[in-house]
């Protein structure tokens, strides 16, 4: 198992099909932004509410994680992830 340093998430890298998987964070959930709004690290447009801008956008939490790859374009280079976040730990 390993847990997300970003968003706190805990996945398999393979599941139990073999199949690999790549996590990427969600977005903040409405409690995050409303945390985000209260600390002043986001910031709303003038009248909204956090409901209603959580209704009507999503917001990316900072330092996402993405581990899908993208391809490089030289051929003697291998893939990169898309954005490494905080990182990851191994769990026991």
């Amino acid at each position: 198992m390993l847990k997300c340093k970003s968003c706190g998430g805990t996945y398999e890298p393979v599941l139990r099909d073999g199949t690999q998987y790549f996590h990427a964070c969600p977005p903040l959930a409405r409690f995050e932004l409303q945390a985000a709004v209260d600390a002043g690290t986001i910031v709303l447009p003038s009248g909204e509410t956090v409901d209603e801008a959580y209704e009507r956008r999503p917001y990316e939490r900072p330092n996402k994680r993405d581990e899908n790859v993208m391809p490089s374009s030289d051929a003697k280079k291998p893939a990169t992830l898309k954005a490494a976040g905080a990182g990851i730990v191994t769990l026991p």
